[in-house]
């Protein structure tokens, strides 16, 4: 958990070292996205907005005359009214009646140039400023108006318009609602008049058939007129139909107790048919066998009382069994009885059916029909009289359905809704910011430079021994800052320490291309070699472009050309500095060309020579990429630096520098990252910082150093 807490922060600090890094860009985007806005935010013109708050309702009278009105949902309505509000009519007669055509023309500067067509601009104006929108879960909708023309008279114009679309609205939903409410009172006049003609019709239907078959009608009951023979069979019938159950019902019970037992016929006889004596005489017996059975646990079995309550039961049980054949007698004769009584119904209804049909034969069903037809159109008569003159004095009645709650009003020139200047510019400064850091990361994804540690030992597979900072200066010169000396002093150590030293005591200092930074660097690692006691030697091996005569300020002749063709010795062309223990060894010049000269043999003796005078012997090599004199030399050193400026080559030209160094021959010690500005990287801070001292800790020679400082693990 640790180690992830920490590679998570570090992923963080990366982020925020490519903010850091490249805040230049982010700065100059963010200001250009912020005046912009600024900008845009003045030059707009101000936009302003009044709103009128309506009450919408379905079509119902405000009083209920006849019957309550039924509350129904329609989850479409408001979106209906929504779209009726904005549609065209509306519109076009809000324009018409404010007379907006000239106003707002003249303000848009359209008015003379378009003609006729103006009014279908204006049209478009208002429909493009005019937005509805409804209160969760309430009737209310809101209509809001923006306008920004005319000048001055803008939040006026918006309060009017806005009223206007309200009182439009309204005036068209009466006008279409008693428009509709008319049109269907005239359909139900119409059909009111067609139902008169048919209740005319039905009845001179009735009177021809009473008189084609001179019918006489008796009696007249619930407005049904019938004759003494069809009265006699109706009658009949329902007698029959009530006979006819009660004897079914009858036969059911004769069929249930004829099938029972005696014994189960005793306990169910109470369920089926009411006899009191029987359920009394029942009763006693149950009474007798409690008693009996009670003597029996307190007296013998031939004790006379016992032997009387026996016989007691035994009477009983006699006079039960004989009341349960006398029950199923008797309900076989109620059976019996019903059936005659259905038979007679039976024929008495066949007898009158007869009758019936032998006097009026089918011209009282034709009647009947007839009648039935009048009585029938009587009543969708009545219901369309009523409906009527309901409708009729419901459309009198006021409904009022759409109501305004909140009339708009103009707002003061110091209330605009566009723009929001204050809004604006908080929204330049996140948009500028966001727009700052994303070209910021999308410059850092272009950029394949070696920026951090990490890419070094990611792409190079190599150790990083130290980390320059930026704006150094050669440490002899009293300009320079003290705190610099650290960044050398860790380097000195990590590379007296280092595996791949191997108490070797020449080393090279190199670079991929040219304006890397290694001869200060080198010429800056010899002098605090120096100063911590080591005899060292800087050597210029750099033939065609020497730089260490000039941080020395010292001539650069001779040098090590002179020395390689014989023209020099070694002696003759060392000089001495003003740190006592460090000397110089220039680079030399020829009137000839200095190629091939490092692969000598008098090279190879210059290099054995030095180490044997010197504790530390620094080459300061040409680049190795380009100069075939830096390949040479690596194979001459026990150790090769390969400094790599922060953020100026593509890591692949520095990775090739390596495997250059590698395929040579060369021991590559380790890397220095130059040119790093630890104040504005957190992690190359906290990498500068991190060692520690050893007090009094000995070099490999067994001499005392003071303050050595060795990077933590």
């Amino acid at each position: 958990m640790p180690e992830q807490h920490q590679q998570e922060s570090l992923h963080f600090l990366d982020y925020w070292r490519v903010i850091v890094g490249r805040k230049e860009i982010v700065i100059a985007v963010a200001l250009l996205v912020i005046l912009a806005g600024v900008l845009v935010t003045y030059s707009m013109s101000k936009v302003y907005m009044s709103s009128c708050v309506i009450k919408v309702e379905e079509e119902r009278p405000d009083v209920s005359v006849f019957s309550p009105e039924m509350m129904r949902f329609d989850p479409l309505f408001l979106r209906t009214q929504f779209e009726i509000i904005q549609s065209g009519p509306v519109v076009e007669e809000v324009v018409r009646r404010l007379n907006l055509n000239e106003t707002l023309g003249r303000a848009y500067g359209y008015y003379d140039a378009l003609g006729e067509g103006s009014l279908e601009a204006t049209y478009k104006i208002v429909s493009s400023r005019l937005k509805v929108q409804q209160y969760r879960d309430t009737n209310l909708i809101e209509i809001q108006i923006y306008m920004d023309e005319p000048k001055g008279t803008a939040p006026q114009i918006a309060a009017d318009i806005a009223n206007e679309v309200a009182t439009v609205y309204r005036d068209l939903t009466i006008r279409r609602t008693r428009e509709t409410t008319e049109k269907a009172l005239e359909a139900l006049f119409e059909s009111l008049e067609d139902q008169r003609n048919s209740v005319t019709a039905a009845e001179q239907t009735v009177s021809a058939v009473q008189n084609k078959y001179k019918l006489t009608i008796v009696n007249s009951y619930g407005g049904t007129d019938s004759a003494l023979t069809k009265t006699s069979v109706i009658y009949l019938e329902q007698a029959r139909i009530q006979q006819r159950m009660e004897m079914e019902a009858k036969k059911a019970l004769f069929e249930k107790v004829t099938s029972l037992p005696l014994d189960e016929l005793l306990g169910a006889f109470s369920h089926l048919v009411s006899d009191i004596s029987l359920v009394k005489l029942v009763a006693e017996k149950r009474q007798a066998e409690v008693e009996l059975n009670r003597m029996k646990d307190a007296l013998g079995q031939n004790h006379p009382d016992l032997i009387r309550v026996q016989a007691t039961i035994d009477e009983l049980s006699a006079k039960i069994n004989d009341g349960l054949k006398g029950l199923r007698t008797g309900v076989e004769a109620e059976y019996q009885r019903a059936m005659a009584q259905t038979k007679a119904l039976e024929e008495m209804l066949e007898q009158a059916k007869t009758s019936d049909r032998t006097q009026g034969g089918e011209g009282y069903l034709e009647y009947d029909v007839a009648k039935a037809d009048l009585a029938h159109q009587r009543r969708m008569l009545e219901a369309l009289e009523m409906r009527y003159a309901q409708e009729r004095i419901e459309m009198r009645i006021p409904r009022t359905t759409v109501e305004r709650v909140e009339p708009a009003k103009p707002p003061s020139v110091h209330e605009q809704v566009r723009p929001k200047p204050v809004l604006n510019i908080v929204l330049s400064v996140l948009v500028g910011l966001a727009a700052g850091v994303a070209l910021a990361y999308f410059v850092e994804y272009l950029d394949t430079s070696i920026k951090t540690i990490d890419d070094i030992e990611q792409y190079m597979q190599s150790t990083v021994l130290g980390v320059i900072p930026q704006k150094v200066k050669p440490l002899m010169d009293p300009t320079a800052e003290a705190a610099h000396a650290e960044a050398y002093r860790v380097l000195r150590t990590n590379v007296r320490f280092s595996k791949h030293a191997v108490g070797g005591k020449s080393i090279c200092v190199t670079s991929a291309s040219v304006g890397e930074g290694k001869s200060l660097t080198l010429f800056n690692l010899a002098y605090i070699s120096a100063q911590l006691g080591d005899r060292v030697i800087i050597v210029d091996s750099d033939l065609h472009r020497p730089r260490q005569h000039k941080i020395l300020e010292v001539t650069n002749r001779p040098g090590l050309a002179n020395i390689v063709v014989g023209d020099s010795t070694l002696d003759d062309c060392i000089q001495h500095t003003p740190e006592k223990n460090l000397d110089f060894l220039p680079s030399g010049k020829l009137s000839t060309g200095v190629h091939g000269l490092i692969a000598t043999e008098q090279m190879k003796a210059v290099v054995t020579e030095l180490k044997e005078r010197y504790d530390f012997v620094f080459f300061d090599s040409p680049p190795i990429i380009g100069v075939s004199d830096a390949s040479l030399l690596t194979r001459e050193v026990d150790g090769v630096l390969l400094v790599i400026q922060h953020r100026k080559y593509p890591r692949a030209l520095s990775a090739r520098a390596k495997d250059m160094v590698e395929n040579f021959g060369g021991n590559l010690l380790g890397v220095v990252l130059n040119n790093i500005n630890i104040s504005r990287d957190y992690a190359y801070y906290y990498y500068h910082q991190n060692y520690y001292y050893y007090p009094h800790a000995k070099d490999e020679d067994g001499e005392d150093e003071q303050d050595v400082k060795v990077e933590k693990a």
